[in-house]
């Protein structure tokens, strides 16, 4: 391979991933759905808890897509980016990537293809998504709100509105309406010398933060501790359970309402800790996420 030639395919290759980070930063949301077309029942093999839980850790905003959605979003489905998993499992191995589709149902990036040569479909699927994911992880992603990306506008039949003039004048005026800025009507100087104005006013969106519809603090199901309490302490919560009340954990909440870090007293390394929108809490484990449900 001659330099130039090598010159050019590493030109190539930068200038498709700096492109790819673009399109992804156009856009604000993430949405996850519940079941990928190759799954045999919803989140089988948590699967999709453990997608989302990878985009929130790599700091996308997600949301799963029969969540109730932000205002902005409600308005303008064009801000989300829509999650699809692909597998591609055989006797020896598991193939997945992953791909995100934009309002138009056009791909707008997709992962390479990860393996997995685990016999147990649920360690698979999980390393699988894991190592394709690493991709979108590894993007410095930041929303640009100046390259947001809006629906195509619908045709819409201007009305015509009637304007009569004084009685010397036998047929009437007509003019149309113009909703895209303020319009002023003339009419003839020799008839009468009226101005009429529009005022059109600017449609303000709002932008609603996703918060969860209930507390970290409260009872679960840890299991070996059994039915254990959560509650605050200072700015930060325990976890306390057995007869004696014992506390083996500490949470620490972060930046965002739904992610905290989860400190376990019997082991040294924390684990990131979301509560989902039904109130449980997922825990990303060396072994996979695991589900506390809640009791109370």
């Amino acid at each position: 391979m001659s330099k130039s030639i090598f010159i050019s395919f590493v030109f190539l290759f930068f200038s498709s991933i700096l492109f790819a980070q673009k399109n992804i930063n156009s856009y604000k949301y993430i949405l996850v759905p519940k079941q990928y077309e190759f799954q045999k029942g919803v989140d089988q093999h948590q699967l999709n808890s453990l997608t989302k839980f990878l985009f929130n850790k790599a700091g996308y905003t997600v949301l799963f897509t029969d969540e109730n959605y932000p205002e902005d979003l409600a308005k303008n489905s064009c801000l989300a980016l829509k999650v699809s998993v692909n597998s591609n499992p055989s006797f020896l191995k598991t193939k997945m990537n992953i791909d995100l589709y934009d309002c138009y149902n056009k791909v707008v990036y997709s992962t390479k293809e990860a393996v997995s040569k685990e016999k147990v479909y649920k360690k698979a699927y999980q390393e699988a998504i894991r190592k394709t994911f690493v991709e979108l992880a590894e993007y410095d992603y930041k929303y640009n709100a100046e390259a947001i990306v809006v629906e195509k506008p619908k045709q819409i039949k201007t009305k015509e509105a009637v304007i009569v003039k004084p009685q010397k004048v036998d047929k009437p005026i007509k003019v149309k309406e113009v909703v895209s800025k303020p319009v002023v009507l003339k009419v003839k100087p020799e008839i009468a010398k009226k101005e009429i104005k529009v005022d059109v006013k600017p449609n303000i969106i709002k932008t609603v933060e996703k918060v969860p519809s209930k507390t970290i603090e409260g009872s679960f199901n840890f299991n070996n501790w059994g039915k254990s309490a959560i509650s605050k302490k200072g700015s930060n919560y325990l976890v306390t359970g057995g007869d004696e009340n014992f506390e083996f954990a500490i949470i620490y909440p972060t930046s965002k309402p739904t992610i905290f870090i989860i400190k376990w007293v019997a082991f040294k390394q924390p684990q990131l800790l979301e509560i989902n929108n039904e109130g449980d809490l997922v825990v990303d484990t060396t072994k996979g996420v695991k589900v506390i449900n809640r009791v109370d």
